[in-house]
């Protein structure tokens, strides 16, 4: 099975634009699924050109900027990846975004990295493609560099809400995949928060109301698992709690290497985003984090020339 078939990795802007390992784990990933894969780097005009160049001048900074990415790429090519490079100018998640939409990656992978902005609030460009990038990001963790031996799928059933079952369907697919591939252990996890019961009722009202929602949501999420064969020995959790902090702690007690959720990102405004909780747990955890959208999801983001 092809998991991704278009991967574009993001340069960082360390002194080393893309670490090893990181390149390793696309690399990797694009030989098992023979997908195409692009290398990525995105800066602001004035970075690039910090004085007033004539346009040869340009074009050797350009190349120079680029020659660390072409490195790469060619080492991929060695080993059979159809590779290309590219060196954009802008805000980096707003090309990453448009050039996804242009080339119809499926796959963005990145390290995280982080901008911290002059104000002092750290703006965080992973965060604006987990919001508004069309196609599934992938943020890798040097924690799992090697073996993904532990693959966790964080879901919520729910039969009432069709976007929400081909979501859940889309994660557990990824997931089941990547343990197949990887001859992981795979773990399930639904979070549920009691509600619906009025203030100051009697300690045995929660309880017998707890217990009720409970055992409903057990018979539901084992009748969403009962299509799937989770391969030897699965682990499924069922946790009362808030869901970020309690997929956080889960990943953190049984040692995950691997998440799997999705971002629902309803909007009623283009561009105009509530918060999700795979947001919250890339705030907690320290494995790597595969995010998926709903079909049919819109990225705001629209190219220069269509506004």
């Amino acid at each position: 099975m092809r998991l991704f078939r278009n991967v574009l990795l993001v340069a960082g802007r360390d002194v080393e634009p893309v670490p090893r390992w990181v390149f390793e784990q696309a690399l990797t990933l694009a030989k098992r699924n023979k997908a195409r894969l692009t290398l990525i780097d995105v800066v602001h005009e004035l970075e690039l050109f910090r004085e007033i160049l004539p346009p040869g001048r340009r074009a050797a900074a350009r190349r120079q900027r680029l020659q660390p990415l072409i490195r790469l790429a060619e080492l991929a090519q060695e080993q059979g990846v159809e590779t290309e490079t590219e060196l954009a100018a802008g805000k980096p998640f707003l090309e990453i975004v448009r050039r996804v939409q242009r080339s119809e990656h499926d796959l963005v992978m990145t390290d995280g990295g982080r901008d911290l902005r002059a104000e002092g609030v750290m703006d965080s460009t992973t965060m604006q493609l987990m919001r508004k990038c069309p196609c599934a990001i992938w943020v890798l963790r040097p924690r799992a560099a090697n073996r993904y031996a532990r693959v966790l799928a964080a879901i919520d059933p729910d039969p009432t809400d069709p976007e929400k079952d081909s979501l859940n369907r889309k994660i557990m697919d990824l997931a089941i995949s990547m343990a197949k591939l990887e001859r992981s252990v795979l773990h399930v996890v639904h979070v549920w928060e009691l509600s619906g019961i009025p203030p100051g009722s009697y300690p045995e009202v929660w309880q017998r109301w707890e217990q009720r929602v409970r055992a409903e949501i057990r018979g539901r999420l084992a009748e969403f698992l009962a299509d799937y064969e989770l391969g030897p020995d699965p682990r499924v959790h069922l946790l009362a709690g808030r869901p970020a902090v309690a997929i956080s702690e889960l990943a953190g007690e049984e040692q995950i290497d691997l998440l799997v959720m999705g971002t629902v990102c309803r909007t009623g405004v283009r561009g105009f985003f509530i918060g999700n909780t795979a947001e919250g747990v890339l705030e907690r955890v320290d494995c790597s984090l595969l995010t998926v959208k709903p079909d049919g999801f819109v990225s705001p983001i629209l190219e220069p020339d269509a506004r």
